[in-house]
């Protein structure tokens, strides 16, 4: 027993030791190369790439600090090409006259994780906030006076015309995007991905974003769609739309873990908006993403809808883990129930533990700003026949419809 101890002492003391000398090691390597450590980061980027520059599979390439594509220069990321955030404050940007050619592939997809994952350092697989993550920023629509990217206001993107919406940012397939997210300053975060005026020219396909300490996909404005989407553990809304966003998100699978709150509407599967100061009735140019073929497994809010903004949804499955209340659906009262062209295309079926619940229970109580104010949310979009006249899509318990689970690509 005595011998088995010892050898257990021993092993705990080697670990230890070994991962203070690394912690050291790493600190004397900072002092000549910042946050990137030189153990597991062959090559540091530059933090302005102003002229073409092509990555290989064959070196593993550091993050450090902000790091944004420009000049119009293409930054391309062959297939099975690693590339790690060295520190909190790291993100890449692709500036609205530059691209991205990142195109993985099934079995050799890229991968944007932390320096501290390929340490194994991080908690988990699947641990948040560990590095800043990845921005594109483009020239089309954007439904906004001032167009900067909130986390870093020298980004400017999108437009208040129409001119560019079919511009192109360049291609992310079979992409990975972990551990990320990072508050700047209040209210002011790094998410997964976070795409901001980026045209539909833009090819996004198979993207798997696992971690993160935000949301985990942000769009502000644009019209970029997206074909087969994962999102696992984003700690705020998993996917975020905004500012007059109108693509087509399609085949998505969204798992929440650990998210940062379980009321009624904070940390939602799905959140629409527009610019709080800006809001329009004008159906052109709200924001009105089309979501389609999506599963959503939660434990906050399904749907949070504010400043008027609209949606269609299409074959679209919860299902509820919620503790804290059971209210799937949040419109807030201050806003207009009659605004955004809010509509269903396909069946939505929401699946919750309480059997006795009936539709109406999974819509917010609150009352929207108009003249008649004792109307429900469920009241105005399905007794009253106001926007939802397909109502009949709504259904409860055995869900049966949704994304096919298993043709979702989930990054492994």
């Amino acid at each position: 027993m005595r011998k088995t101890q010892k050898g257990y002492l021993s092993m705990i003391f080697k670990s230890v030791y070994m991962y203070l000398f690394s912690l050291l090691f790493i600190i004397n390597l900072n002092a000549q190369t910042g946050n990137c450590d030189g153990i597991v980061i062959d090559e540091r980027l530059p933090n302005v790439i102003s002229s073409d520059m092509k990555l290989s599979s064959l070196k593993v390439y550091g993050i450090d600090r902000r790091v944004i594509v420009t000049n119009g220069a293409t930054l391309t990321i062959e297939k099975g090409t690693t590339l790690a955030g060295c520190s909190l404050y790291s993100f890449l940007v692709i500036s609205s006259d530059s691209k991205i050619m990142a195109k993985g592939s099934k079995n050799q997809p890229i991968i944007f994780t932390s320096q501290l994952d390929l340490h194994g350092f991080s908690k988990s697989d699947s641990s948040p906030g560990e590095w800043g993550g990845l921005v594109l920023a483009g020239r089309a629509y954007t439904h906004y006076k001032d167009n900067k990217y909130e986390a870093d206001e020298s980004i400017k993107f999108g437009s208040q015309t129409h001119e560019h919406d079919h511009d192109s940012s360049g291609l992310l397939e079979y992409v990975v995007i972990k551990h990320t997210g990072f508050e700047v300053k209040k209210d002011k975060e790094l998410n997964g991905l976070s795409l901001a005026g980026i045209g539909d020219g833009t090819t996004i396909k198979n993207i798997a974003i696992i971690g993160g300490g935000d949301d985990g996909l942000e769009i502000w404005g644009g019209c970029v769609n997206i074909d087969g989407l994962y999102i696992y553990n984003a700690s705020d809304d998993s996917l975020d739309v905004d500012l007059g966003y109108r693509g087509e998100v399609k085949n998505v699978l969204i798992i929440q873990k650990d998210i940062a709150s379980e009321n009624n509407h904070d940390s939602s599967a799905m959140e629409f908006g527009n610019d709080e100061n800006l809001i329009t009735t004008d159906k052109r140019d709200a924001t009105l993403p089309r979501i389609k073929n999506l599963t959503a497994y939660i434990e906050g809010g399904a749907i949070y809808n504010k400043y008027d903004a609209g949606f269609e949804l299409s074959n679209i499955k919860i299902v509820s883990k919620k503790r804290k209340d059971y209210e799937m659906i949040h419109f807030r009262g201050k806003d207009s129930y009659t605004t955004g062209a809010k509509s269903l295309l396909g069946d939505v079926c929401f699946s919750y533990k309480e059997k006795h619940l009936k539709v109406k229970d999974f819509f917010s109580k609150t009352n929207s700003k108009e003249p008649k104010k004792s109307y429900s949310a469920y009241d105005f979009f399905i007794t009253k026949q106001y926007k939802f006249r397909d109502g009949k899509f709504l259904t409860k318990e055995q869900c049966r419809n949704g994304v096919n689970e298993n043709n979702i690509w989930k990054g492994i």
